[in-house]
């Protein structure tokens, strides 16, 4: 059996011992870093009947393991790829990336075994899936209870005391996020998303909260960030000035900012702000419902603070704060100060492709929503937009 290796110099040296006393691999090469030629390399040159990916594999020119994974899938249908995983540290990152490879037809995740021995003996996706059910059963669930009149509720003085924040810091006992109970109707529902820190998802968050509201409601997304949306349509080979009027991106409505003031006919309108601009912080605070994305990194949590503790009553007392790329078990401490003080925090999974959300943030989205009830919106005229296929 021919094999070739892709992973770092440790790796290689590691496993050139290991498949000496084995007769029947034949290792062939071995790639290092991957770069622009990595994938024609292995697939034209090394053509192999087995390729050994390993998570740790450093990687250049914007091409990750991942895109050498769909490559060969696609043009070398027929090799077997190993995936070494190694040691499983977080367990939602490691469910994610077994889903993933099980829709590319792999099966051969290996974690705390020997990767000769998966070699010889192939996994199925029985063993991938009792794996998952091992780490989930192992979850400790967190139950959140949101009270039917939080401003009635004494809180304790907000005082959050996380690694990395050197000093306390008092906040006024009004300055706390609160999710109120009551339902409002509502024929146009304005929804704003920014971030605290740059790179939080918010533009992922946007549009797989429209993909949940489109199922039933008529949708728009804007992008506030010009180079956001000049990129989705470069992306996608359309001339951004070509674009102006709006892209229909997996039947969801997209417009560059220029449009917020001229839309029509839709009931629910998303405005994905990202890391928001002095001159964008008033139409956000008008929005009917304001999404806050936030880092929970130690060098980012006092950001939070200090939004919490600087911000006006009637601007951050109904903000929802999402928190992606935080583990349970970090956002569980976390969250026992946030819920002490009133402060209504949540937990954002990892959801790779927003196409199709993670089920536990839709369920996070709809209990945003839930005070909110949409009257149907007048039909709108067909607009004649750029459509991405």
């Amino acid at each position: 059996m021919n094999v070739v290796l892709l992973g770092d110099k440790k790796t290689r040296k590691s496993f050139e011992t290991a498949v000496k006393s084995e007769p029947d691999i034949n290792l062939i090469g071995a790639e290092m870093v991957i770069r622009g030629n990595t994938m024609s390399r292995i697939a034209d040159f090394h053509n192999p009947h087995l390729l050994v990916v390993y998570r740790s594999v450093p990687a250049k020119d914007g091409i990750t393991a991942d895109d050498v994974i769909s490559f060969l899938r696609m043009k070398r249908p027929a090799m077997r790829i190993v995936y070494v995983y190694g040691e499983i540290t977080e367990h939602e990152d490691f469910i994610s990336k077994a889903t993933e490879l099980m829709q590319n037809g792999i099966t051969d995740i290996v974690t705390d075994g020997s990767v000769i021995d998966v070699i010889n003996t192939p996994m199925t996706e029985e063993d991938i899936q009792k794996k998952i059910s091992e780490l989930k059963a192992s979850e400790k669930t967190e139950q959140f209870v949101i009270d039917e009149d939080v401003s009635d509720i004494s809180y304790e003085k907000i005082d959050l005391d996380f690694p990395a924040v050197t000093a306390k810091t008092e906040f006024d006992i009004d300055n706390v996020l609160f999710i109120s109970d009551n339902t409002e109707e509502m024929e146009t529902m304005n929804i704003g998303i920014a971030q605290l820190q740059h790179h939080n998802g918010c533009t992922h968050t946007s549009l797989e909260i429209a993909l949940m509201l489109n199922k039933k409601n008529s949708v728009a997304v804007i992008f506030a960030d010009d180079d956001t949306y000049e990129r989705l349509a470069v992306y996608h080979r359309i001339n951004p000035l070509s674009a102006q009027d709006g892209l229909n991106y997996n039947g969801i409505d997209i417009y560059p900012y220029s449009k917020r003031n001229a839309l029509e006919g839709y009931n629910v309108i998303i405005c994905d702000y990202g890391y928001l601009k002095e001159e964008q912080k008033k139409a956000f605070e008008e929005s009917d419902v304001k999404i806050m994305l936030t880092s929970a990194a130690e060098w980012d949590i006092s950001t939070l603070i200090k939004h919490v503790e600087y911000s006006d009553n009637s601007y951050i007392q109904n903000i929802h704060i999402l928190i992606p790329r935080v583990t349970q078990s970090k956002f569980i401490k976390y969250n026992k100060r946030f819920l002490k003080s009133g402060v209504k925090a949540f937990r954002l999974h990892n959801s790779p492709d927003w196409t199709s959300p993670n089920v536990d943030n839709i369920a996070t989205y709809k209990i945003l929503l839930s005070p909110y009830k949409l009257l149907p919106a007048e039909k709108k005229a067909k607009k004649k937009l750029f459509r991405v296929k």
